[in-house]
């Protein structure tokens, strides 16, 4: 059969953003009729789309799969499920896409690599640890380097040595741990993951990974190893003093298992068993809380080397993890990984001798350190967001987090430490030494789930520039194995409202698809037999005395719902919503059963309402039945998707919208008066029509009295722009975003922010800083913004006529405070892009869109192009010329 080399290509079009199972490089596929999908790029008419797949990699790069072809289909019909031959595990395939135009001309993507992984039953591997002690690695109580105030446990080393007859053609690992791991394979560490395997519920299930180390072995003597930490297992999370740690098990477990495959065909296995052995090293202790301490002079050279002698090295336990060996699960989103390194822009002196270095940016990561100093000299690194007063490392808010990692040097020359496995968050260092130190360099390097980055945007106003910023830091700081609260405080939850409000936001910076897939298993993985969502996922560290996760609040346990909605507006794939329905309807009849009049009220569990507002407080009633009304609105839209019956969730919607009206709907007004419950009225479209707009005109009357100021907290902050927008003006909602006297994001920027605050008062110059029990200032909650900045200053957003941005509404706002707007976003269905600016009085606004989608454009009022407000936009770059009618100037 002809492939592409057979043909000239067409440069017109070009396959992008190859995805397999929502991932660039799967490691491991938990599904063996995975989705693939793509986007598309170019200026030709879209008219066909190909897939191949097969075992042969230059094969593949001409077109021809040996395993699938599904032939030309016309259009883009990503995402597509793989439907050939039945998926071999344990090898690594390729696909590619390949694209035709509407004159014949074809063009195809590069190979991309899909590692199948592992079936359940092809584990031979056993779990392995060092011999159990006490939590804090002691055998016997006694002063040592291992002793610590914490009770943390040193990494453990582990390491096999074993002869291979030749050097393999091909060799895979997979790997995963109870705690974390570092792989290492004969003096070389592989991959550039940290923090792996990432967080679930491990008495559940853990996540695997794979590592192509065919490169790595020789014929003769290798050594296979690996470092253990403690991390989310058994180290010290949540902010439960009670029982700091050890949520899951004592001690960090390792499995791991090799494949070999010889130039014959005969295969071989090296898997974690009674042959390993195990010491403690240089890495004293390492904490997610407490930090890290590393004595260099207890370096072990060449330890994971074949040819190291080993010295009071111990057989390892063979176990099997209480309370059950748990699932093992290919990964489902990539791991962490070192995605930033700043240098510091200024160092200061603070009183006590320490020395401050600020790095200009609040990050969660670590800090590498190259210094040349004498043996034993112990060098402290203490890490904070902010300083106070008197320019010292501000740490209060840190609560029970020590944020220190602490450097014993070896002497002799220069020498450089990376902490392992902990992060923190900080944006200042403040270093300290028990004696003198000479060449010094630090690097904040900061760490994040890499996810791809899909959006960038710049305006002309410098403040609304550090905003974005801002936003983006925090969603880097954050998205760190699941989605976190905030990564310096001793929490760093997944909370599952701040992920809900945020979600519209993310997913413009980043493709957080396969993020989204992942973090939802946790929450499944902790919903209860009653059908129950968790709070926060994972669950265990929230509530450790309960048998069961803490049931989740109203628009916390309600997350799923949106998310999953979020996630098939954005990428157009009802994969993840066809395992997700099942859930969703548990949960759905759980608040119906227990809330049988329509009001939600009863089984709310900590029924948080609009956490951390600042205005008067928003009825949690009102706010929990406004979210039940949303949920029923979209459960009949998801129900639609999949071809479920949407009938129940119509009558939900109507019933519940006739309790609302009846109970907070008193004399013209929501009851409790606030922004909040007008927000969501109009927003959520809780009220009648004909009544919408005189809620519109209180909700005006209220931003009055405060002077234009919000009011909200977590739950009413993702709806002010847009709704202020749409009921009040444009000019409005700019004043709102643009504001920078208390309370408002300007505000947080004019006194120092470089990510988002948890609250708004965080810091204020009549009161200081706030209350040291809950003030983070890396907290993504209040970007939820970042969602009307891209859909309406830069004109991109989803439609539900055409979901994954196959259909785009297109409803930009020209202000002449922003200047000008420039945006790029790697939609789905493929790049779009929207710069304006203004041209005396008129606006130039260009726009590209991606082969086989549209756009339909609504202008502000006043604004028209050729006479038309509203009009459709086909794919491709158009350059629009606007004019504002004199009457509206």
């Amino acid at each position: 059969m002809p492939g592409p080399a057979d043909r000239p290509a067409a440069a017109a079009l070009r396959p992008v953003a190859l995805r397999c199972e929502l991932q660039e490089e799967p490691r491991g596929l938990n599904d063996l009729a995975p989705r693939l999908s793509w986007g598309c790029e170019g200026d030709a008419e879209l008219a066909a789309s190909r897939v191949v797949v097969g075992l042969d990699h230059d094969a593949i790069g001409s077109g021809q799969g040996d395993l699938w072809d599904s032939r030309w289909l016309s259009g883009s019909p990503s995402p597509l499920r793989y439907a050939g031959a039945a998926l071999p595990r344990d090898a690594r395939l390729w696909w590619a896409v390949g694209l035709r135009d509407a004159q014949g001309a074809e063009t195809w993507s590069n190979p991309a690599p899909i590692f199948t992984g592992l079936d359940p039953s092809d584990w031979d591997a056993q779990w392995i640890a060092r011999y159990f002690v006490l939590p804090a690695g002691r055998e016997v109580p006694q002063d040592s380097a291992y002793d610590n105030r914490f009770q943390a446990r040193p990494a453990d080393y582990l390491r096999r040595t074993f002869d291979l007859p030749e050097a393999p053609v091909r060799a895979f690992a997979y790997v995963t741990a109870l705690g974390l791991y570092e792989l290492h394979l004969n003096g070389a560490r592989i991959g550039e993951d940290v923090m792996a395997p990432g967080w679930t519920d491990y008495h559940r299930r853990t996540e695997y990974t794979v590592h192509d180390v065919t490169a790595h072995l020789n014929a003769g003597p290798n050594a296979l190893g690996a470092i253990l930490g403690e991390g989310w297992y058994s180290g010290r999370i949540g902010h439960n003093q009670r029982r700091a740690g050890n949520h899951y098990g004592g001690r960090p477990a390792f499995l791991c298992q090799l494949h070999l495959e010889y130039a014959g065909g005969r295969t071989q296995r090296i898997v974690t068993d009674a042959q390993w052995r195990t010491r403690q090293g240089p890495v004293c202790y390492s904490d997610f809380l407490a930090g890290e301490m590393y004595d260099a002079r207890r370096e072990m050279p060449g330890w994971d080397t074949p040819a190291f002698e080993e010295v009071n090295w111990q057989p390892v336990e063979v176990f099997t993890p209480d309370p059950r060996a748990p699932e093992l699960d290919a990964a489902r989103a990539p791991l962490a990984r070192e995605v930033a390194a700043l240098e510091p822009r200024g160092e200061t002196l603070a009183a006590d001798g320490e020395r401050v270095f600020d790095f200009g940016q609040n990050l969660a990561g670590y800090v590498t350190l190259e210094v040349e100093a004498p043996e034993g000299t112990e060098i402290r690194l203490r890490h904070a967001e902010r300083l106070d007063e008197s320019g010292a490392l501000y740490t209060a808010n840190l609560r029970f987090a020590v944020s220190e990692d602490i450097y014993i040097c070896k002497g002799g020359g220069p020498e450089t430490f990376t902490p392992r496995f902990t992060f923190h968050g900080f944006q200042y260092v403040g270093l300290s030494a028990n004696g003198p130190v000479g060449a010094l360099s630090l690097k904040a390097v900061a760490i994040q789930s890499d996810l791809p980055q899909t959006g960038a945007i710049e305006t002309g106003h410098p403040m609304l520039n550090k905003l974005i910023s801002n936003i983006f830091w925090s969603q880097r700081g954050n998205f760190l194995a699941v989605p976190t609260d905030c990564p310096q405080r001793d929490e760093r939850y997944g909370w599952s409202a701040d992920a809900q409000v945020f979600w519209r936001t993310a997913g413009y910076f980043m493709d957080v698809s396969a993020f989204t897939e992942k973090w939802l298993q946790d929450m499944v993985d902790g919903q209860s037999a009653e059908g129950v969502f968790p709070d926060v996922a994972p669950t265990k560290p929230l509530n450790p005395y309960r048998l069961t996760p803490q049931p989740g609040a109203p628009a916390w346990g309600d997350a799923p719902v949106i998310l999953c909605r979020d996630h098939w507006m954005r990428y157009g794939d009802a994969g993840l919503l066809r395992r997700m329905w099942g859930p969703l309807v548990a949960w759905m009849d759980y608040i119906e059963r227990e809330n049988p009049d329509g009001i939600r009220e009863r089984a709310v569990h900590n029924n948080y309402g609009d956490w951390l507002s600042i205005g008067p407080v928003t009825d949690r009633a009102l706010v929990a039945t406004a979210y039940w009304i949303h949920m029923a609105d979209i459960m009949g839209a998801l129900a639609a998707v999949l071809g479920e019956s949407e009938a129940r969730w119509t009558a939900l919607a109507v019933r519940l919208r006739r309790a609302f009206l009846g109970r907070f709907w008193q004399e013209g007004r929501l009851r409790g008066d606030t922004q909040t419950a007008y927000l969501l009225a109009l927003d959520f479209a809780l009220l009648p029509e004909a009544m919408r707009p005189q809620a519109a005109e209180r909700l005006g009357a209220l931003f009055e009295a405060s002077d234009g100021h919000l009011q909200t907290g977590f739950l009413g902050v993702r709806h002010l722009a847009p709704v202020v927008c749409d009921w009040l003006g444009p000019e409005r909602a700019v004043d709102l975003l643009l504001k920078e006297t208390y309370p408002s994001w300007g505000f947080s920027i004019r006194h120092g922010a470089t990510t988002i605050w948890e609250r708004w008062d965080g810091w204020t110059p009549e009161q200081g800083f706030q209350s040291t029990a809950m003030n983070s200032f890396n907290h993504y909650a209040y970007g939820a913004v970042g969602e009307w900045i891209w859909a309406r200053l830069a004109g991109i957003d989803w439609s539900a006529a055409g979901p994954g941005f196959r259909v785009l509404a297109m409803r930009p706002v020209f202000d002449r405070r922003i200047g000008h707007v420039t945006a790029r976003y790697e939609a789905a269905s493929g790049p779009v892009a929207s710069a304006w600016h203004f041209e005396g009085e008129a606006v130039v606004w260009k726009v590209t869109l991606p082969p086989g989608t549209r756009a339909e454009v609504a202008l502000p009022d006043g604004w028209h192009c050729d006479g038309q407000r509203c009009f459709a936009l086909p794919a491709g770059a158009h350059v629009l010329s606007l004019s504002l009618s004199r009457s509206a100037a």
